[in-house]
């Protein structure tokens, strides 16, 4: 057997088989890792979503929000930039698709995105839909800090947005600060005036933590598959060379065949 896994063909067919392994190695890693991103999610949101909120202060965002502080709820008191509204695109709320409405404010030095809720789509996406105003002076919120997100980098008709990217408003609003975090907002004072088009609120963030474990496991449970073929492919191969072998070694003599013509002979 061991002879017969040092030809070429075989050789070839394991360095295939681990090569296979391998792969599956890094394949599960990468799932391990999107579990663990996930759980740091999922933990934040259970230990800062419904924690008392802390009074906001410049120095909470001046570095980028570590996993951990995501969801941290804050307090805080300022004024809306009314009228400059930005919309996120592509944002579903119990399976409709509509717009996140992020507004700045100016609080405590800095001027921050707040996400005021979501409206449903217009008549179509190249619309902006309407949209209720902020309050007009002073207003106490609760919220949520949140990183913004990465950029699409999408070209669509202002207001619009492809995400919640700071750097996107920024090219919309440049009075933003450089600061990479906005604000879900959870409640506010004085409330904004009921119109035509009220927003709704976002609701709480999922904590699900997904199939990533169970794929990292299965992706490490193939690593042996390869090889494990490959040892009973050859074990096959072996024992029906053997069976071949001992059937010519034990093969009877055939009686020679007796002619008509050789009986009338005879």
């Amino acid at each position: 057997m061991v002879r017969l896994w040092l030809t070429r063909r075989w050789l070839l067919w394991t360095l295939v088989a681990v090569l296979f392994g391998v792969a599956c190695f890094y394949l599960g890693l990468w799932q391990w890792h999107r579990h663990v991103e996930q759980r740091t999610k999922v933990d934040a949101i259970a230990r800062n979503y419904g924690a008392a909120p802390v009074p906001f202060a410049p120095a909470l965002v001046e570095s980028p929000l570590p996993a951990e502080a995501q969801w941290t709820r804050v307090s805080l008191t300022g004024t809306y930039a009314v009228g400059t509204d930005l919309l996120v695109r592509n944002r579903t709320l119990d399976a409709t698709v509509g717009f996140e409405v992020l507004t700045p404010m100016q609080t405590g030095g800095l001027t921050l995105l707040v996400d005021r809720g979501w409206v449903p789509n217009a008549a179509d996406a190249e619309t902006s839909p309407p949209v209720d105003p902020a309050p007009s002076g002073p207003v106490q919120v609760t919220g949520w800090l949140r990183t913004g997100e990465v950029s699409l980098g999408r070209d669509l008709p202002r207001p619009q947005l492809a995400s919640v990217s700071v750097d996107d408003a920024r090219a919309q609003v440049p009075s933003l600060s450089q600061v990479d975090a906005y604000v879900v907002l959870g409640a506010q004072q004085p409330a904004a005036v009921a119109g035509d088009h009220p927003l709704r609120l976002l609701p709480k963030p999922e904590e699900d933590l997904g199939p990533h474990q169970a794929y990292a496991y299965q992706w490490w449970l193939f690593m042996p598959g390869g090889l494990a073929f490959i040892f009973f492919a050859i074990r096959r191969e072996a024992a029906a060379g053997r069976a071949e072998t001992a059937g010519l070694g034990d093969a009877p003599v055939r009686a020679k065949k007796v002619r008509i013509w050789d009986e009338e002979d005879a």
